[in-house]
């Protein structure tokens, strides 16, 4: 490693794990075969989801693998799916971020919810449950970090409280996660460039 030009003591990276290493520290193993989303264990797919939506991310998809890996603990488990690559979320805002046009979005910030038709709408509280759970931890990630700075804080501050103010409100959650389920919508729509099955 090649010490910095200015001289600092320190600098900042991102360190990357494996595929195969994150699969075994996990108890599992790689599965790479494109699968309905249906297939995916329900509990692990729906928190992962939900996850997206937080995040403001629609730049995915288990049946094309897209900034999916998927898991398997063994031949009679159902996989699990494990999200990467987040760029074009709405909480990075990459300048180049633009939704695909088929969702018909004005912008990454805006956030949809890309899992699929879940008819009991009850199945997603365990989910609800562990992301208020989790709320002020979710923002002391932010709020205690000493390398953002005060305006980017406020403005991740303000999109996580878009999103709680969401799941805060079951008849504003419902509708925004039975939005895969409405026909005339665009929750099933084929983003260009991915095959349809």
């Amino acid at each position: 490693m090649t010490k910095p030009k200015n001289n600092a003591d320190h600098f900042y990276g991102i360190l990357l794990e494996e595929e195969k290493q994150m699969a075994k520290r996990n108890g599992m193993q790689p599965l790479e075969r494109k699968l309905k989303p249906t297939l995916i264990q329900k509990d692990a797919f729906l928190r992962m989801a939900v996850f997206e939506y937080l995040i403001g991310n629609t730049d995915w998809s288990v049946q094309y693998l897209q900034n999916i890996k998927l898991l398997i603990a063994d031949s009679t488990a159902s996989p699990i799916a494990v999200p990467y690559d987040f760029d074009h979320s709405g909480m990075v805002d990459a300048p180049y971020a633009k939704p695909a046009s088929a969702l018909e979005m004005r912008s990454v910030r805006q956030r949809r919810y890309r899992g699929y038709c879940v008819s009991n709408l009850k199945t997603f509280e365990p989910v609800i449950a562990q992301f208020q759970q989790l709320k002020s931890d979710i923002y002391r990630m932010f709020t205690n970090c000493p390398f953002l700075d005060a305006k980017y804080i406020k403005s991740m501050v303000d999109y996580l409280d878009e999103f709680y103010a969401t799941i805060d409100d079951p008849k504003v959650w419902q509708k925004a996660f039975a939005y895969p389920c409405d026909p005339n919508g665009t929750g099933h729509v084929v983003i260009k460039g991915l095959k349809e099955n």
